[in-house]
């Protein structure tokens, strides 16, 4: 590791420690909690400019990105296990801070290698593959959360830990008519589908990536499978709630996730003319 090397390494923790403090103390001072968010997107986005610009190359935007998510988690955890706090409160705005740390200068690099004419910056692929390991992780550490710790429940449960419903839809179609019979807002059913549906997606599409060239059929049962396995996990288990409802929104993610897999491939193909995994030195057009 040469001087040069650690210099940039040094400037890249510097900025994202300065970023995270300023990001810690918005969320702390504004009582409108989006406001970090966007400031922390903003500065991804600038950081990652800076550090691709002054580098040509992308691994310090790993650095950067992996630092800032993994920092912005801590702080979230931290908030979360001090609840109820009068001084600091764990929201919504909390996780999306944490997921635009990591998502932002991925996008960011992404659009950049996509449009990016001639050998400049290479390396784009190994930026994606240590982006989705460390997202893997994270990815874990978050269906165990909501899956076994504490689980996302529907709006209509009631049940204690190691409840189950294995009829399609029954609860649901009975919550939704009785709702709608009492004037009521179905907000809380559409959050709480919504919730299992974006924790689908990135299975959908880290698969997609990981077994691009297995079998078709054998990437559905693969699918297919794994919401399948989480909910038996918490039926044998009793932690947790199985519903087979669940599985249903998994899955509606998981495809949500393969056709952004589909959807970046072809951008590359069609723009770059070539596979976003393969290193821009090769300049080959590869099909799956």
């Amino acid at each position: 590791m040469n001087k040069r090397t650690v210099n940039i390494s040094s400037l890249v923790l510097l900025l994202s420690l300065l970023s995270l403090i300023t990001t810690m103390c918005l969320y702390y001072l504004v009582p409108m909690h989006y406001v970090s968010v966007i400031f922390a997107g903003v500065a991804s986005v600038l950081l990652a400019h800076f550090f691709l610009e002054s580098s040509l190359n992308y691994d310090y935007n790993f650095l950067h990105a992996a630092s800032m998510t993994v920092s912005t988690l801590v702080f979230a955890i931290a908030i979360y296990v001090i609840q109820p706090n009068e001084w600091i409160c764990f929201d919504f705005w909390l996780p999306c801070l944490v997921l635009a740390n990591w998502i932002i200068p991925f996008l960011y690099c992404t659009l950049r290698d996509l449009f990016d004419r001639g050998p400049r910056f290479d390396g784009y692929h190994k930026f994606f593959n240590r982006m989705c390991i460390f997202f893997t992780l994270i990815y874990i550490f978050v269906i165990a959360k909501q899956y076994f710790i504490t689980p996302i429940v529907p709006p209509y449960h009631s049940l204690k830990f190691g409840a189950h419903n294995f009829i399609p839809f029954m609860a649901t179609g009975t919550y939704i008519e009785h709702t709608f019979k009492a004037g009521k807002s179905i907000n809380e059913f559409v959050f709480y589908a919504l919730q299992l549906v974006c924790l689908g997606i990135p299975f959908g599409y880290l698969c997609r990536v990981a077994l691009r060239k297995l079998n078709f059929v054998f990437r559905i049962i693969i699918y297919i499978l794994f919401p399948a396995a989480l909910e038996a996990a918490q039926y044998m288990t009793g932690l947790g709630r199985g519903d087979i409802d669940d599985c249903v929104f998994s899955l509606i993610g998981i495809f949500i996730g393969v056709v952004l897999f589909h959807i970046m491939n072809g951008a590359f193909q069609t723009i770059a003319t070539r596979d976003f995994m393969i290193s821009r030195a090769q300049q080959k057009k590869y099909h799956f």
